[in-house]
């Protein structure tokens, strides 16, 4: 049975069982994980919660998950108390998400790219904290270490979390050059290189710190609507430099079983027929 046959019997209604021992497993796993990270990473001072606030904004992208963005926002208020960007091309944009929370509401499904552009555009700190609504921090969210390595390595654009994706308990890392469509500039510095204990990487998921007019050099296609991921970090290659840290991270809670959101998320056609065209023909995975 191929990978979409199998989405659609879980997405019916014979899948339900299935469906709830996701959620379960899911849940499960972060009740497990929240108390291990706080007594792994600690928490960091009031002052230098104040400085990540003072110098960080944080972007969120979100479309159609009214309940997946405010888990992701109450998290967030765990780790960071600065100003939050919320992009929203939902029906119906979000409204009242709480101090410090602005929402730029967009036309209906105006995709990804013009979402993140339109929040970047919000932005005034020097750094900026890019993340998708379905993903969940804990005390493992260093932001206070993640903006310290960038203080101390100017050479360095781009400060990537490690995604851990739940139930499946993944992390997240693309290492190999191959990463990146064929056509991409030669790195500024080369993939693997160790910077101050981090690995320099060709992607990273969506969810870093980053030098807000450096992300400003690469910004996001809005040819495309979904497909953004691939292309974003092609096109940053020879321009910006990204590193991946390990032991700083979060987790991605998907929302797979619900038929509103995929049904546009996985209406990628459009997409990949454009990015064929943006890099000759040679490919167009997200």
């Amino acid at each position: 049975m191929d990978v979409r046959r199998i989405k659609r019997a879980l997405r019916g209604r014979f899948g339900r069982p299935l469906r709830a021992a996701y959620r379960l497993a899911e849940t499960a796993q972060l009740a497990a994980v929240r108390p291990l990270d706080r007594a792994r990473h600690g928490s960091p001072t009031p002052e230098e919660r104040a400085e990540v606030a003072r110098r960080v904004t944080m972007t969120v992208k979100t479309f159609e998950r009214p309940a997946v963005l405010r888990r992701c926002l109450a998290s967030a208020r765990t780790v960071f108390d600065g100003r939050v960007v919320v992009a929203d091309d939902s029906r119906e944009p979000a409204r009242d998400l709480g101090p410090g929370v602005d929402v730029v509401a967009l036309p209906f499904n105006s995709g990804v790219p013009v979402g993140r552009n339109a929040a970047l555009d919000e932005v005034r700190t020097e750094y900026v904290f890019v993340s998708d609504d379905d993903i969940v921090f804990t005390a493992a969210s260093d932001l206070v270490a993640a903006m310290h390595y960038l203080d101390d390595n100017p050479g360095v654009d781009l400060v990537a979390l490690t995604r851990v994706d739940l139930p499946r308990w993944r992390a997240v890392e693309s290492r190999d050059a191959r990463a990146l469509f064929a056509g991409a500039a030669a790195p500024l510095v080369a993939y693997g290189t160790v910077i101050d204990g981090l690995p320099v990487v060709p992607k990273t998921p969506q969810l870093y710190l980053a030098r807000t007019a450096s992300v400003h050099k690469v910004r996001w296609d809005e040819r495309l609507r979904m497909v953004d991921h691939r292309d974003f970090f092609s096109r940053a290659a020879g321009t910006i430099v990204s590193v991946q840290a390990q032991t700083v991270r979060a987790y991605h809670m998907r929302t797979p079983f619900d038929p509103l959101y995929t049904a546009y998320r996985e209406d990628v056609a459009e997409d990949q027929r454009t990015l064929w065209r943006l890099w000759s023909g040679r490919g167009a995975g997200a």
